[in-house]
């Protein structure tokens, strides 16, 4: 009986590792999606930088076309004064928004050149991108394919330990699988060299080892509780 647990437990384990195997996503493309992560993250700042100086931007035009045209209505209201006194009046508030007018254009073409650069490296971070693409495509599909296929094993191996386990009495398969969890996933050892437990190492009383020959009952490790198997 315990030659076929020694054969559940053989598929267990390859179950266990596809498992991890099938959790190992591949270097290449662990770094191509953080490539993409990272591309993403810089992308949506300085999409925020564009947006916040594009405001800034249109709020000064606006403030410098009313700016204009309080200059040509204070010109025009000058040429129409009714004396010298009254036209130089208006003449001082024209160079006065004048002054207004230059100030905020040395503002704003600052802005505007950060504009363009930022508006520049947003193109450059959605080529980049774009670029990226078809390579992340190519893993993905390459990665789904290594899932499907693991998933296929998973299902044999699944079917050959399930077909195993059926010829067990249900108690003692209960009892494997319930130290197998509690062990690291080895429920079942081999007696070594007639005298030490295979999971742990320790040295086994006689009488342990001879109950385990005996075979009439399942005898566990007393010191790591793995259930014990004596090779004939």
């Amino acid at each position: 009986m315990l030659d076929r647990l020694n054969d559940v437990q053989t598929r267990d384990l390859k179950l266990d590792s596809l498992r991890g195997e099938m959790d190992e996503v591949p270097s290449d493309l662990v770094a191509v999606r953080q490539q993409k992560s990272e591309l993403e993250e810089h992308l949506l700042q300085k999409r925020k930088e564009r947006e916040g100086l594009r405001r800034k931007v249109s709020q000064n035009e606006l403030e410098l076309a009313t700016l204009e045209q309080r200059r040509r209505l204070t010109s025009e209201d000058a040429l129409r004064a009714s004396s010298p006194k009254e036209a130089s009046q208006y003449q001082n508030r024209e160079l006065q928004i004048a002054a207004e007018l230059e100030e905020l254009e040395e503002d704003t073409l600052p802005l505007m050149e950060s504009l363009d650069r930022v508006s520049a490296e947003v193109g450059d971070l959605e080529e980049e991108l774009t670029e990226l693409e078809p390579n992340l495509q190519a893993l993905t599909e390459q990665e789904e394919a290594r899932i499907e296929m693991i998933g296929q094993r998973l299902a044999s191996v699944r079917a050959e330990r399930e077909s195993l386990a059926a010829a067990i009495e249900a108690k003692l398969l209960k009892q494997y699988e319930q130290v197998r969890r509690a062990r690291r996933g080895i429920g079942l050892v081999e007696i070594l060299s007639g005298q030490t437990c295979g999971g742990c190492n320790m040295r086994l009383p006689i009488h342990v080892v001879q109950k385990a020959r005996s075979g009439k009952v399942v005898t566990r490790c007393p010191s790591c509780g793995r259930i014990l198997w004596h090779r004939d």
